[in-house]
């Protein structure tokens, strides 16, 4: 059940950590411990049924689709999306890197549109001008 409830939430998510899934799941299931969700994703990981997704080294990012994909990291709030490049771009990509071969997805960085969004609003509320009464 307890694995069950960790796969089905993980597939919701897309992307998370152990500490993610324990914080969604242990509200309705008050017996799930932090090592059980650890255990679980580890064999999880292990019989192929999910996978790891890039991350910034600190804590291991589960990713529900175990087989290799391409992502896009947003460098302002951390959020992970799964992309699909197309074979033209891999192509390209791989012409220029010669023997290194791109086997394990690729990975671009920028800005999602909800922090480019927000950034772009706060620059503009940065422009406003202030009108004053006539006094």
């Amino acid at each position: 059940m307890q694995t069950d409830a960790v796969l089905k939430t993980l597939r919701e998510l897309r992307h998370a950590t152990n500490m993610t899934l324990y914080a969604v799941l242990h509200p309705t299931m008050p017996t799930l411990s932090v090592q059980a969700v650890h255990r679980i994703t580890a064999r999880l990981l292990e019989r192929g049924e999910i996978g790891l997704a890039p991350s910034d080294g600190r804590q291991l990012m589960l990713d529900a689709n175990p087989h290799t994909h391409d992502h896009f990291a947003c460098t302002s709030c951390g959020g992970l999306m799964d992309i699909q490049l197309p074979e033209s771009t891999i192509a390209a990509i791989q012409a220029q890197l010669g023997r290194n071969l791109v086997r394990d997805g690729i990975v671009l960085n920028g800005r999602c549109e909800s922090c480019a969004q927000a950034a772009e609003e706060e620059e503009m509320s940065g422009h406003m001008i202030r009108l004053e009464p006539l006094s």
